[in-house]
């Protein structure tokens, strides 16, 4: 005899199925957090965060998004197409007419091992027994989030086959032209693209460093306008689209490593078209689909916005910062990395002789962290001889009672590929570690992922909430990309230095222009930024010499600042400068980092008027942080800023204490004054009316 069991304990739906028939979709289900909630109401599953709601309909293929609403704006994105059956699909395994069997469904609060912010997640988990694979569809439900995040996690049955199946994008010849075949689908949003409307795609890319210039910026945008869309667009190169309509719209952000620049683990494409928007790239190729276990693939975040492309910026940091959370007491710091004054090695200043010398100068300036860089482990580059485990006589007994006695903490580089999990462990503990640099990385299929976060979880474990990393994402190996991995630490950004090679000079509004472009759409708080000597630089490749110490250092504050150069080298009048600055920004720091940054004024290009503005969760006070650059010729600037049109205004100049008022014109505008080119204005503000 057949039997369902349904049984509800604690709002947790558990199914135990007996025999093999079709089960029932669990109608009258309900699980609340706070402001977020799953329901299923007949054949309908819905899950809301408070901010936004979003809709499937079961049926015999699967799960299919019928509807997506804004709950503060009370308007509803999507509209029914007949021809879509489900949000994911797999060419040759999961089709359009697929029979789908119901297994469970289950939701649960997590908040997975406390790497991220309290949710509610959803599994919807389904058998299709011609494909012989099993699928779970989870959900995760932010409280007051103005996105939902979804995401594939799938498991081989007995008897499936990969041969065949689509392993990643590619292409087909037609009457001449080349058109893209699409992967397999993840994420699927019945957008309108038949009425007015404005796709906005974009993309960050890797190997930085490599683009240290005014020409290659780190960013790439491009938008599309133009309806109906008859037949599909397809991006392969973005990780996020906004599409707009008269302001307002849908954000939807592949939760992986794609770059511009590298596709990286089958991390798919875009498609808007007649039949909405299409995710594809599992993230998975079907021969690592296995039979042991379920396997994931890559995420997608839909979010929804008002307010144009302002709008759009904030609601993607808040559900950044939902997903990837802040951890002030882990996090925040400013970083000394040794390799800053290479020439264009850096081991030299790994050396035990250096340190001591130093950590107390480190120290006298504000420093928090001494990350050693390349050099400190046993046979550096000495490829299976080297060990990460320090070279020095003493080990880390001197290094150490130096950095307690300046109060100051320990950091380390690794190249991660050949390090060993027990050294790192060892190090951890005897070196009290408190950040990684991760460096060398190359992810190019699903076991590395899985081996490199399992192994970075251990560790993080072993000292909670007392260590972190950061993830290098430099040269074209396959490595991170921007939307990935955040719950670890923060991204280190483009190794620029002060001497050699020639193209990694620093040059002040290169450096700028880069960060302004990254503060875009990248929460600040999770990028190192790089940090050199402006007089040290070579002045054939570069004006850094015309510029301050307090302004070069200032092009950091949005961000985590790493101090990539000697404190040794410095001269007394840059030593105060530094010191006077770092102790200014100390004391803004924590609220400066809980804050949302966005790039305002122009784009840097060294006659420019360009800054960040810092907006706190309420919106009624932050920061603005300007730069009037080396050839503006004018002392008085008119900045466009963000949510503030119409405010009166409370501003503090924070290195004067100079208070003031000033209006903020109805089209958002406010007058900036910086007398002198090549300097800058930090400035506290309040919302007054």
């Amino acid at each position: 005899m057949e039997r369902n069991i349904i049984v509800l304990l604690g709002g947790l739906l558990l199914v135990n199925v007996l025999g093999l028939s079709a089960h029932t979709f669990p109608s009258g289900y309900n699980k609340k957090l706070k402001n977020a909630s799953v329901t299923v109401v007949g054949d309908t599953l819905i899950a809301s965060t408070g901010k936004i709601e979003r809709k499937w309909c079961w049926n015999e293929t699967g799960l299919k998004t019928i509807s997506i609403k804004d709950l503060s704006l009370n308007r509803e994105w999507g509209k029914e197409r007949p021809e879509v059956t489900c949000d994911w699909n797999l060419p040759g395994a999961i089709n359009p007419n697929s029979q789908a069997t119901f297994v469970s469904l289950e939701a649960r609060k997590s908040d997975d091992e406390g790497f991220i912010n309290p949710h509610l997640e959803l599994i919807t988990h389904l058998r299709y027994d011609s494909a012989r694979l099993e699928v779970q569809h989870v959900v995760w439900v932010f409280p007051d989030a103005p996105g939902i995040r979804t995401q594939l996690r799938v498991k081989a049955m007995d008897g499936f086959n990969p041969e065949g199946l689509p392993e990643k994008e590619t292409t087909r010849n037609y009457y001449g032209h080349t058109l893209s075949v699409p992967s397999g689908q993840t994420e699927y949003v019945p957008l309108d693209f038949s009425v007015k409307n404005e796709r906005l795609y974009w993309g960050y890319y890797n190997n930085p460093g490599s683009r240290h210039d005014q020409s290659r910026d780190m960013l790439k945008e491009e938008r599309v306008v133009g309806y109906p869309v008859f037949q599909d667009e397809d991006i392969n190169w973005a990780s996020g689209v906004g599409v707009d309509y008269d302001g307002n719209g849908v954000c939807v952000v592949k939760e992986s490593h794609k770059c511009v620049n590298q596709q990286g683990h089958n991390t798919g494409s875009f498609y808007a078209g007649p039949k909405g928007l299409s995710v594809t790239g599992w993230g998975l190729q079907p021969k690592e689909i296995v039979t042991d276990r379920f396997r994931e693939c890559w995420a997608t975040w839909t979010i929804v916005y008002e307010g144009g492309n302002d709008g759009m910026q904030l609601a993607l940091k808040r559900f950044d910062r939902a997903r990837y959370p802040v951890f002030p007491e882990r996090d925040i710091m400013i970083i000394n990395d040794t390799w800053g004054p290479a020439d264009p090695g850096g081991a030299q200043f790994a050396k035990e002789d250096y340190l001591l010398k130093e950590i107390p100068l480190l120290a006298d300036l504000g420093v928090d962290v001494l990350r050693i860089d390349d050099g400190w482990q046993i046979n550096p580059w000495g490829g299976e001889k080297e060990v990460f485990l320090p070279s020095y006589p003493d080990q880390w007994k001197n290094i150490k009672a130096a950095c307690e006695k300046n109060k100051v903490d320990l950091g380390l580089w690794i190249a991660i590929r050949r390090a060993k999990q027990k050294d790192l462990l060892w190090n951890l503990e005897d070196a009290n570690v408190v950040t990684w640099k991760v460096d060398f990385d190359h992810l190019n299929n699903r076991e590395a992922f899985e081996n490199r976060f399992k192994n970075i979880r251990e560790i993080m474990k072993r000292r909670w909430m007392k260590t972190q990393f950061s993830f290098c994402p430099e040269y074209d190996d396959p490595r991170y990309g921007w939307y990935y991995a955040k719950e670890y630490g923060s991204i280190y950004f483009q190794n620029i230095q002060e001497a050699l090679p020639e193209h990694l000079i620093m040059v002040p509004y290169h450096v700028l222009r880069q960060h302004w472009l990254m503060s875009k759409y990248f929460n600040s708080n999770k990028l190192q930024v790089l940090l050199q000597n402006p007089k040290r630089v070579d002045t054939r490749y570069s004006d850094a010499d015309k510029h301050g110490h307090g302004y070069c250092f200032a092009m950091g504050l949005p961000f985590i600042p790493v101090f990539f150069q000697s404190a040794q080298y410095l001269d007394e009048a840059g030593r105060q400068e530094l010191k006077s600055l770092i102790a200014l920004y100390k004391e803004h720091r924590k609220e400066m980092f809980d804050c949302y940054s966005f790039p305002i004024g122009e784009t840097p290009t060294n006659e420019a008027w360009a800054g960040f503005q810092f907006i706190n969760d309420k919106q009624d006070g932050g920061y603005f942080l300007l730069f009037r650059e080396l050839h503006n010729q004018q002392p008085a600037h008119e900045i466009r800023l963000k949510f503030l049109a119409g405010k009166k205004l409370g501003i503090t100049d924070i290195r004067t204490g100079k208070t003031f008022t000033k209006q903020v014109s109805p089209d958002g505008m406010l007058e900036f004054e910086i007398g002198n080119p090549a300097d800058y204005s930090y400035l506290k503000y309040k919302v007054l009316e």
